[in-house]
């Protein structure tokens, strides 16, 4: 097994097939929006390509809005989270029950050594006790929670794992990043329009009117009914980033003072620099994500400047613009 990977990346369920499915196919819409042939190839490259795999794959994987949309965020240490994972992934992790979860029976470890391997016993709806090792969690039926109450017997053995242990076992996601399966899908969408329009000027209201068309036919549960009503309709509201209120596809340079100097790395390491530019784009929640309920969904979720999303932290839009009005009162700058 790959180090850093989510176990199991490789396997998916049959319902994990085809949200990735219906979210290829609202890439394929809008990569076809985009009439120049160079940014249609740039947007796929970039953006829009997608990966079979609970992680969105390594290197050459899925592009952009399948990591931010679709998977978890990547993460290390000596914890059991997947290093990504699908956020709508049926074992979560959290301090309190949330609403939308289970409690699991017990957690139990099996193995000696170096082939230790956590074991989560469920009771389905039926009342049936079913055990499942790490590697086969993502086969869940429902979505079960593990509290503390749960880890607790178990400290004085993982406080020991080395860290081939727990890659081994990485196999929860946090329930503040879960959420449902449309809510994923429907903010692979939202994502794209934005991207489309206002980065390769794609028309929005035929790109709009098509993605939903899209979303409407979807087959994986005719019980669900898409778009939801939290789908947003205006174009503003998609392609500007929630803290300054500028398109995504604008650059914040003007605002700052001094040229920003260059650091070394590596000669023989891609770098990734560019990601740590202040115009960057990044995933934004307007609201910050909380264990309780899902909050990863198209009403919350947008693209943003990097420094807009460093300057809100994990606050809400709120919360951010009610601290910068403060610190511009405190340092009497009104014009």
């Amino acid at each position: 097994m790959a180090t850093g990977r989510t176990i199991s990346a490789s396997f998916l369920t049959t319902l994990d097939h085809k949200v990735i499915r219906l979210c290829e196919s609202i890439s394929e819409e809008i990569y076809k929006s985009i009439s120049d042939s160079s940014s249609r190839e740039e947007f796929k490259k970039i953006y829009g390509k997608i990966s079979y795999t609970r992680d969105s794959g390594l290197g050459l994987g899925g592009g952009k809005i399948q990591r931010d949309a679709v998977c978890t965020r990547g993460m290390q240490g000596k914890a059991p989270f997947s290093n990504r994972n699908l956020r709508w992934h049926p074992l979560v992790v959290a301090e309190d029950k949330p609403t939308f979860a289970k409690k699991i029976e017990k957690i139990e470890i099996e193995g000696e050594d170096d082939e230790q391997v956590l074991i989560f016993i469920v009771k389905n709806s039926s009342g049936k006790k079913l055990r499942y090792p790490s590697d086969k969690v993502h086969e869940m039926k429902e979505r079960f929670v593990a509290l503390p109450e749960h880890w607790y017997p178990h400290i004085n053995v993982l406080k020991h794992w080395s860290d081939t242990l727990w890659t081994q076992n990485s196999c929860v996601i946090p329930a503040l990043e879960a959420c449902n399966w449309w809510d994923s899908v429907e903010t692979y969408a939202i994502l794209g329009i934005a991207l489309a329009v206002d980065f390769y000027d794609a028309d929005f209201n035929n790109l709009y009117k098509k993605v939903k068309q899209i979303l409407k036919k979807q087959a994986i549960n005719r019980k669900i009914n898409l778009p939801t009503f939290i789908f947003p309709s205006e174009k503003n509201e998609i392609i500007k980033c929630p803290v300054c209120r500028l398109n995504i596809s604008q650059n914040l340079e003007r605002f700052r003072k001094f040229e920003r100097g260059t650091t070394w790395q590596p000669a023989w390491r891609s770098s990734k620099k560019g990601e740590g530019d202040d115009s960057s784009i990044q995933i934004m929640h307007v609201n910050p994500l909380i264990e309780k309920e899902t909050k990863h969904n198209a009403s919350n979720v947008r693209y943003g400047h990097r420094w807009c999303n460093v300057a809100m932290t994990d606050h809400s839009l709120e919360d951010a613009l009610d601290f910068m009005k403060f610190i511009i009162k405190a340092h009497n700058r009104r014009k």
